[in-house]
Formats: C-alpha cells, sequence, structure tokens
C-alpha cells in the first residue's frame, strides 16, 4: 500500500517504561521533601528548570512539524511524527505549571518585593491567568495540528486491514469519511493550523520568557529575551529529533524512510540553529556591554563571575562550540554515532542554559545548586517525558504515511 514497513515502533521495552515511571515517582517524592522538610527554594527552582526545559521541548517538537509542513519539506516528511509525538507530555505540562502557579509566592521573588513600575504586570492573579491562558491555546492549537496529521494515517491504516485501532486511535477516527475525503481535510486543516501554531508559540513563549526568566531578577529587562529563549527551545527540539531520528531507525522501523540523506539533512538544521541561537545570544550580550547601564548589566556580569563562570563557559561549550565545529564535517552529520554524540552535546548544553537562566536569581547560597535533589526532580520530569513520549510512538504509525509528500523512496 505505501511501500513501508513502519507501522508501529517500539523504543523501549515494558520494562524499561515502568522503570521511568518509578523514576517519576521517586522525583514526585523528592520534590515534596524538598518543599515540606528540605530546602525548598532548591526544589522549586529545580520544578521550575524542568518545567522550561521539557515542555519547550514538548512544544518545539509540534513546532517542527508545523514548520516542515508550512514549508512543503520533503525531506522531513519521514520524521514529521517523531517531532509531533513530543505533543504527548503536554498534559503532564500543564500540571506542572498549575503546581508551579499555585507555589508562586514561594520562588517568585516580585511577590514579596514588588517593583512598582511593574506591578500592574508582576501581580499573581494576572501572571496565573495570562499563562494559563497562552498554555491553553498553546496547547489546544497543538493538540489539533497534531490530530489533523494523525488521522488519515490511523484510518488509512484501518481501512485497509492493515492494521485494527484500539483505544484512543480508534476514537480518533469517529464518523471516517473515506481516506480520499480525509486525506483533504487533513491537509487542509494543516494549512490552516500550521501557522497558527507559529505565530501562537512565538507569542506565548515569549511571555514565558518574560515571566519565568526576566521577573526573576525584576530590575532587568531585554526585549530580545522572548525570541532568544523560543529559539533556544526548537534548538533543543531539533536535537532531540535528531537524536531519536538516529538511535531509533530501526526499533521504529523507519530505516528504510530515514538515511544518510535524512540524518544529513537535521544535522544541518541543527547547525543552523547552534548558530541561530549563538547570534540570538551574541546581539542580546553586545548591546548589555555596550549600553553599560547597572539595570541591565547585572544580570549578565552575576553569571559570568564567581561560581557560576564555569558554568557559563560549560553551556558555551557545549551548546555552541562543540556542535558548531564538529557539524561542519559531513561525515559526522551522516553517522548515527556522530549526530547522535553531538545533539546528545547540545540537549545537555541546553538544560544547564536554562539552569543557568534561573537559578542564579533564586539561589543566594554557597556554591552551586546542584546536588541529589535537582538530580532526582530532574529524573522523575524526564521519566515522565519519556513515558509519554515513547507510548504516543508505541500508539499510534510513527510514519506519516498518508501525506502525499512523504518520499515512497529509500532515505539513502
Amino acid at each position: 500500500m505505501t511501500g513501508e514497513p513502519a507501522i508501529k515502533g517500539f523504543l523501549i521495552s515494558s520494562a524499561t517504561r515502568r522503570l521511568l515511571l518509578a523514576v517519576a515517582i521517586v522525583g514526585a517524592a523528592t520534590f515534596l521533601y524538598g518543599v515540606l522538610a528540605g530546602d525548598a527554594i532548591r526544589a522549586w527552582q529545580a520544578l521550575l528548570v524542568n518545567f522550561l526545559f521539557f515542555s519547550g521541548l514538548a512544544h518545539g517538537g509540534v513546532v517542527l512539524s508545523a514548520l516542515m509542513h508550512a514549508t512543503s519539506a520533503r525531506w522531513g516528511r519521514p520524521l514529521k511524527r517523531v517531532a509531533e509525538a513530543t505533543v504527548a507530555f503536554l498534559p503532564i505540562a500543564f500540571l506542572i505549571l498549575m503546581v508551579l502557579l499555585i507555589g508562586t509566592p514561594a520562588w517568585a521573588p516580585w511577590v514579596h518585593e514588588p517593583v512598582e513600575a511593574k506591578q500592574a504586570w508582576l501581580n499573581i492573579p494576572f501572571f496565573v491567568a495570562r499563562q494559563t491562558v497562552g498554555f491553553l491555546v498553546l496547547g489546544g492549537l497543538s493538540l489539533a495540528f497534531v490530530y489533523q496529521s494523525l488521522r488519515p494515517d490511523i484510518g488509512m491504516l484501518h481501512e485497509s486491514g492493515e492494521r485494527k485501532p484500539m483505544g484512543l486511535a480508534r476514537r480518533l477516527i469517529a464518523k471516517w469519511k473515506g481516506i480520499s475525503h480525509e486525506r483533504d481535510e487533513s491537509q487542509r486543516w494543516q494549512n490552516v493550523l500550521a501557522p497558527a501554531v507559529l505565530i501562537a508559540y512565538a507569542w506565548v513563549y515569549t511571555l514565558v520568557a518574560f515571566d519565568f526568566v526576566m521577573s526573576l531578577d525584576p530590575h532587568w529587562f531585554s526585549t530580545l529575551m522572548g525570541g532568544y529563549y523560543f529559539i533556544g527551545n526548537l534548538f533543543s527540539s531539533i536535537a532531540f529529533v535528531a537524536v531519536v531520528g538516529a538511535l531509533g531507525r530501526e526499533r521504529l522501523k523507519i530505516q528504510q524512510s530515514v538515511g544518510p540523506r535524512q540524518l544529513h539533512d537535521i544535522g544541518k538544521l541543527l547547525f543552523g540553529f547552534c548558530i541561530l541561537w549563538a547570534y540570538m545570544l551574541w546581539s542580546q550580550y553586545l548591546v548589555i556591554w555596550y549600553g553599560d547601564l547597572p539595570e541591565e548589566t547585572g544580570f549578565i556580569a552575576h553569571r559570568m563571575n564567581g561560581v557560576w563562570a564555569p558554568l557559563t563557559w560549560t553551556v558555551l561549550l557545549l551548546a555552541f562550540a562543540v556542535p558548531f565545529v564538529a557539524l561542519l564535517s559531513r561525515e559526522i552529520k551522516t553517522r548515527v554515532r556522530g549526530l547522535t554524540t553531538i545533539a546528545l552535546v547540545a540537549l545537555v548544553g541546553m538544560w544547564l542554559e536554562r539552569f543557568l537562566l534561573i537559578s542564579p536569581s533564586l539561589w543566594h547560597g554557597e556554591g552551586l545548586p546542584i546536588g541529589i535533589q535537582e538530580l532526582f526532580i530532574t529524573a522523575g520530569v524526564l521519566g515522565l517525558f519519556g513515558f509519554s513520549y515513547t507510548a504516543f510512538l508505541q500508539t499510534f504509525p510513527v510514519l506519516v504515511i498518508s501525506d502525499p509528500r512523504l518520499p515512497r523512496t529509500n532515505g539513502h
């Protein structure tokens, strides 16, 4: 029917998925212990860092899929579902957001030390309202886009008798009207929803950057922070898709569609966003340095001196220098091990970058606040992300088989 053997994949075993849930429970218990009986500010900042990183990854994957659709990117079609599968984490991300919003007085410095000039913006009712509405709008558009992407694939397999949908997959093809009609409807709706997702993403994550990063140092401001922040999310998402696409080809049975050519293309995209992220960082730094205003330089100076300086240089090394130099090589971009290694380095660098954005504004103790508590909370959120992501790929078709732009030839 499609010339592709990839219908359903298994990235990890059932035992591993149970382990991910166990790790998530340990992470949740660690957070609760930290808030109730331990170092509360470290628990809150660890949860905030991981919310920003993993929710950004979840939305960024859908945005990458929307970009592929909006630009009619044939090369990326075999990786489109791998990208948009991150949507499965959004309900969990929303629950974490609710926890953070409920606990705002415990971690937001502007609650107890209000800045008079910003009180119209930085007040709890308005803060909670805009973040909730923003997340629901972007999340709703993301879910609608992925639904329109999934529906014809599920129905196509069901109609041909190749795979009978069960559970949620069966509910997603209610009132099925035939593959020809459904394929056209899917493409029409994706044409509408893809730009809506992109616009909403830029708007919502600009608010997230202002509210969850810039407001932690209420006297500091940067008009570039929004763009810098959501470009970083996309950079992380591309790195994540590169890892799954390269390492998971055989387990997902998509090796006939994802070969060296596709790996080279995603490697080039990773290289481009590595440079774009660094450009946004440099643009922000250059304006602050040239202006030399105390209310602007404090944020940067704090992170480039003392105990934070080594971490700052580590972020620059992992998120920019290593990927930039390594991805100049065509061979590295087309090799599974090479591309995976560089993408993982970039992901670690971007998690540390999120940590560097948040922690210096909240932590005023000695040394770096990285220890067992942060490790367990991070592992817990990672466990939830891994569980939801793999559950999605094991429930739905891995290839967008109904998409007219999906290449039908081998990716080599």
